[in-house]
């Protein structure tokens, strides 16, 4: 299971408790994140062989399981690693960035990580502003605040991958890709895009839902995950 920018391996614990009567789960800290270091040199491609490190030791035929930003790092471990099947929740693949980037950019350079964090949400993200507030008023908030400053490296390579999605038609697993109905914007499109490309995927509507699920209505991802699974 890969987390996206703003998390850590915890984000998918709700999940993965409701899973555990049945799968054995591996939650990962992506490089940087609480029990896993970092190196001076970032690319995506040093996170697709942490995820495919992963995989090893998971063993023969494993699933695998990215939300965000860590869907994008799972795809990419596909691509070099077997997987026997795939959930990918909102990936934001071959999007194209507007004047909000540089905004987030500029508050994370002007040391204003909850500027920054209110513009990704809710502008990069498209989360409506009254779940901002209630992630505010989370006591986990202060843990955004610190990933903050780590998802401008990441919005780089998402740009540096480009807008073309060529390269996961590849990918011959089964693949499961959960849309929240709530969802706007450049993720449910490259949701859409992507289930095009891909040669063996669906799309399962969360609904009531956006990006967050994981945090909102774990034991429908759970659910989802679980039937596909099956």
């Amino acid at each position: 299971m890969v987390h996206g920018s703003l998390g850590v391996a915890e984000v998918w614990l709700a999940v993965a408790n409701l899973l555990a009567d049945s799968f054995t789960c591996y939650l990962m800290d992506r490089r940087g994140r609480a029990r896993s270091g970092d190196a001076p040199d970032y690319s995506i491609e040093r996170e697709y062989q942490d995820v495919a490190a992963v995989l090893a030791v998971a063993g023969a035929k494993p699933h695998l399981i990215g939300h965000s930003y860590g869907a994008v790092c799972a795809l990419g471990a596909a691509l070099e690693t077997p997987v026997d099947k795939m959930i990918l929740y909102e990936p934001p693949v071959g999007v194209v960035f507007g004047r909000e980037v540089e905004d987030y950019r500029q508050a994370i350079a002007a040391g204003d990580p909850e500027k920054a964090l209110e513009i990704g949400i809710t502008r990069i993200v498209g989360v409506p502003q009254s779940q901002y507030e209630a992630m505010r008023a989370n006591p986990t908030f202060p843990m955004f605040k610190a990933l903050a400053p780590g998802w401008v490296r990441e919005i780089q390579q998402i740009e540096k991958l480009g807008t073309s999605l060529d390269r996961y038609r590849a990918i011959e697993s089964p693949v499961l890709m959960l849309l929240g109905t709530e969802t706007s914007g450049n993720l449910k499109n490259s949701t859409a895009a992507l289930s095009r490309v891909l040669k063996n995927a669906r799309v399962s509507a969360l609904a009531g839902e956006g990006h967050l699920a994981l945090r909102t209505a774990p034991a429908l991802v759970a659910e989802r995950v679980r039937d596909f699974l099956a």
